[in-house]
């Protein structure tokens, strides 16, 4: 069976061995960044591929695509068309020898499965926690607040301007008019295992962590693990859905698991020892809020105390890109431990969240990508 062409091998800080097939000249990141490593199609295992877009951030999502010789399955798809497309064009010659058979999404956020309509004729496979969670965020409302964010970034009050120069620069790089959201047609809870031309491919639910719905698709002959966004690295990683023991027993299984390769849903390739940089992460988080919380502070107050403590500015993840996000998992552990932090509805709470979570970010300066808090790369 032919193979595509291999270029070079590249091994950058924090990525095992792989080889760089093809991809876009990314000179720079979707936010403007300098990338910190190479974009595109990865070949991380035989006939197991990886679809890298650095630097991780906001819709910087990861790929995967496992070859079973005539038949590909794909890991999760794009936060929009042109994004997937991207990808599936710098894939063409793979699949027109082995076509897509099937999807598998890793969770219900839509940077990893609003590429789905391209595939509605095909099985995607999700847990139903996923499938429940499909329809959490339209794609009409995210260009409302793309566009409506261009306006209100011009007020000065509340935090306002911020949150609209915020979610404006989060949306810009995609277009969500032409998206409809296509819910997976095969559901699953605990595990389902999938052999497709005699491939075995484990697909084990560990959520509700990251959302409700969080799935590991294990390869177990290629060594290989697509974690989704229960694993980020070199970027903050987020909990919407909790709880904090959930998600770290998510961390935990993926730990165990005997590979060479694990493709987080954002971030260069991971190993072992990044699965275990994000579970120090959660700990020191949960420990630190959790002071705060017992002391009576706001979760926004506590995020922003803890981000600023030198227990933080001197560990690994102060580097790390969007720390602000620490808003959102300090308000959803406040939410596990009883305590609501907003009385505003749905998407209003969301939107309030986001707020306060601009605000802290244009109180970072330094923390990339650095158009979110009105710097330029």
């Amino acid at each position: 069976m032919n193979k595509l062409p291999m270029a070079h091998t590249n091994t950058p800080r924090h990525m095992p061995e792989s080889t760089w097939l093809a991809g876009p000249n990314w000179s720079r990141t979707r936010f403007g960044e300098i990338p910190k490593y190479q974009g595109g199609l990865h070949h991380i295992a035989p006939d197991t591929y990886a679809w890298l877009v650095p630097n991780g951030s906001w819709g910087e999502t990861n790929l995967g695509l496992i070859d079973c010789g005539g038949a590909s399955v794909m890991i999760d798809t794009g936060w929009d068309l042109q994004c997937t497309r991207e990808m599936l064009d710098t894939c063409a010659e793979l699949t027109r020898r082995s076509p897509i058979d099937t999807v598998i999404n890793t969770h219900a956020d839509g940077d990893h499965c609003w590429g789905n309509q391209l595939f509605k004729d095909r099985p995607i496979i999700a847990t139903h926690a996923c499938i429940h969670q499909m329809h959490h965020m339209q794609p009409r409302s995210l260009h409302a607040l793309c566009q409506g964010g261009a306006l209100l970034r011009h007020i000065p009050v509340g935090g306002i301007g911020k949150f609209g120069h915020y979610m404006r620069e989060m949306f810009r790089p995609y277009d969500f008019r032409p998206v409809v959201i296509t819910d997976p047609n095969q559901g699953f809870s605990v595990q389902k295992n999938l052999t497709v031309n005699g491939v075995d491919i484990v697909i084990t639910e560990v959520g509700p962590g990251h959302t409700d719905g969080d799935a590991v698709v294990h390869v177990p002959s290629r060594r290989v693990a697509y974690a989704g966004d229960i694993m980020f690295v070199g970027v903050t990683p987020v909990m919407w859905s909790g709880p904090i023991e959930k998600l770290i027993a998510g961390l935990e299984f993926l730990l165990k698991l005997d590979v060479d390769v694990i493709v987080p849903g954002h971030g260069p390739l991971a190993t072992h020892s990044d699965v275990q940089d994000v579970l120090d992460y959660w700990h020191f988080v949960h420990e630190a809020i959790q002071a705060r919380f017992r002391a009576g502070l706001h979760p926004t107050e506590a995020a922003r105390e803890v981000v600023f403590s030198p227990s933080f500015q001197q560990a690994p993840w102060a580097k790390w890109d969007s720390p602000e996000r620490l808003v959102t998992s300090a308000h959803t552990l406040y939410r596990h431990w009883g305590e609501p932090a907003s009385n505003l509805p749905g998407k209003l709470g969301t939107m309030n969240l986001m707020r306060q979570q601009a605000m802290l970010a244009f109180e970072l300066p330094q923390a990339t990508p650095l158009v979110m808090r009105g710097r330029r790369a």
